[in-house]
This record gives C-alpha cells, structure tokens and sequence, in this order.
C-alpha cells in the first residue's frame, strides 16, 4: 500500500473492518512504532479540522503515520464548507506523503458532495455480514491459515451452534485451537463438541441422523436430554426450521450458485438431501408444520418438550 493512501472502509461487519485496520497497521509501521505513529480519531468528537491538521503533522522518527478516524459516517460536515474544501483539495493532491489515513465506519452518504468526491479517490472497501451458507467456508479459512483443518460436519455444527457475529466465531476458533493443542492440526465434529457443550450427551447433528435413520427413540431421547441440559428451545426451533428450510431450496434449486448458497460442504449436502428424500413430495409439508407448531408454542400454554416433541412425531409419520 502507498504510504500516502486514503482508505474508506465500511460496511456492518465490525469484525471484517477492524481485521483490515489492523492488517494495515502491522503493514505500514515498523515493529516498535505504532505506539507513536498511529493516531486513532473519533469523528462524532472532532471536527474535519482536526482531521486535517493531524493528518498533516509528520511522524516521530521521520517514518510513515496511520491517521485512523473511527465512526466517519458521523462527520458533521456543516459549517465547515471552508475545511472540506482545504480537505478535498489535499485529497486530490494524492494525499500526505507517509501519511496513511483510514476512514472507517458503518457507511457513509455518498450523495453529499464531500463523500462523493472522497470516495471517488479513496481505496474503498465494503464488509457485509456473511451470509449463514458462508460461515462454514469462512470457519475453514481461518483455521487454515492458522495450520489447522476441520471437517465439514464439525464447521457446520459450529456454525449452527456458535453466535452469528464473526466475532464471537473467531473466539470460539481461538478456544478450539487451545482445546486440542498440538496433538492434531485437524478438528472434528467430536473436538468441537468437546468444547461448546462437554456436559451434553445430544447434539442437533444426533436429531438430525435419528430422523435420517428413522429412530423416533433415539430423537426423542436427545430432544428432552437437550432441554434437560439448558439447551433454549429457541435453538432447537431454529434447528428444525434451518434445516427444513434449507432441504426446500435445494429441491428448488437449479444452478450450482444456487447450491453454494445453502452450504459448500458436499457432506451436509448429502445429508440434507437424504433427509429431504424422506419426505414424500418434498420439505414443504414438513416445514409448515414446524412453524405453525413453533408459534402454538409461543401462544400456548403447555410445555416446550411437549410441542417439539408433537413436531417429532408428525415429522416421523410424514416419512415415507
């Protein structure tokens, strides 16, 4: 990256943004500098001014600087007609020479003339959330590039069993790496359970292959051991619905793009479609039973076990 460089990241992943900071950080100052050298700024508590006129200070040791404005999208820009000009106006210049300045916030209005003309010039980036197909393949990255490799089951059980928010996956990741140690640089669906739930018999994957298998016993065993357990039934209603959910749209789905976008595992594929071929004429009737049982629970007056359990039933005598 040029030492003199506009950056724009945004975007709602907070995660994804501040990894790319940080990369930039690590890249543009030496070992020992970043104390010095990187400046961050609160745009909701500073004027344009005064990300100017640190922008344009030089660096301790005659080195390269990282000005960094957080919150950028919350740059109150009226009023200061005469500063955003003197701004743009350096902007076009190609920036402060070894000088970085990183703009970084959930978005900005690019209809305003001054976000329109910066963004024009700035190397922009845009961090969206990741999509629930993509977390798996987002899972499997990051252990590679630190060494490791999963298999596919156990990145979809932590997928589905982890927190949404990138974040809270990469602590998850972390804790796992720690958990198994040196002993193997490949984890699976046992080490992940280990981990998330090493008080539980049951997972959602053993409900999964009871109805697969077409073991009402052994559904109805782990269903109330996980409830037992502390598991939310909020949890084992989305489970249900995902998975049902996602066994329509492969049966509806025409192009490979389309498969990618439930999942990139060809092993819970191949699980999702054996379980949907227990279904004579598809996903549909079972899954409009499932949310019509799952708002009865809301409404109703009776426990959780007995409406997941009624849903187990049903699923059972709608297989072939």
């Amino acid at each position: 990256m040029a030492d003199n460089a506009i950056v724009l990241l945004t975007g709602k992943e907070v995660f994804l943004r501040r990894e790319r900071v940080e990369q930039i950080v690590v890249a543009t100052l030496p070992d020992g500098f970043a104390d010095f050298n990187y400046l961050r700024i609160d745009a909701k508590e500073k004027k344009l001014v005064d990300i100017l006129s640190s922008w344009e200070e030089r660096a301790f040791g005659g080195g390269n600087r990282i000005i960094h404005v957080e919150n950028i999208g919350k740059l109150r820009l009226k009023g200061q007609e005469k500063v955003a000009a003197l701004f743009l106006d350096r902007v076009k210049k190609g920036g402060v020479p070894r000088a970085v300045l990183i703009l970084e916030g959930e978005s900005v209005d690019r209809r305003t003339s001054f976000f329109k003309k910066l963004s024009a010039v700035a190397m922009s980036q845009d961090f969206k959330p990741l999509r629930s197909y993509q977390v798996p393949s987002f899972i499997s990255q990051r252990l590679r590039e630190k060494g490791y490799t999963i298999t596919p089951d156990a990145a979809e059980f932590l997928s589905d069993f982890a927190s949404s928010e990138l974040m809270s996956i990469t602590s998850e990741l972390e804790k796992l790496m720690l958990f198994i140690g040196d002993e193997t640089k490949q984890i699976t669906l046992e080490h992940v359970k280990g981990l998330l739930m090493p008080s539980r018999s049951f997972s959602t994957f053993d409900i999964h292959d009871a109805l697969l298998e077409r073991r009402p016993d052994t559904a109805h065993t782990a269903l109330n051991s996980m409830l037992t357990e502390g598991v939310s039934a909020i949890v084992l209603w989305r489970f249900f619905q995902s998975t049902l959910e996602k066994i329509r749209r492969l049966e509806q789905a025409r192009t490979s793009e389309e498969v990618n976008r439930i999942s990139r595992s060809p092993y819970y594929l191949d699980k999702l479609r054996n379980l949907g071929a227990r279904f004579p004429g598809g996903a549909n009737r079972p899954l409009v039973l499932t949310n019509k049982l799952e708002l009865a629970s809301r409404r109703g007056n009776l426990t959780d076990s007995f409406y997941l359990g009624y849903l187990l039933d049903g699923l059972f005598r709608m297989m072939r």
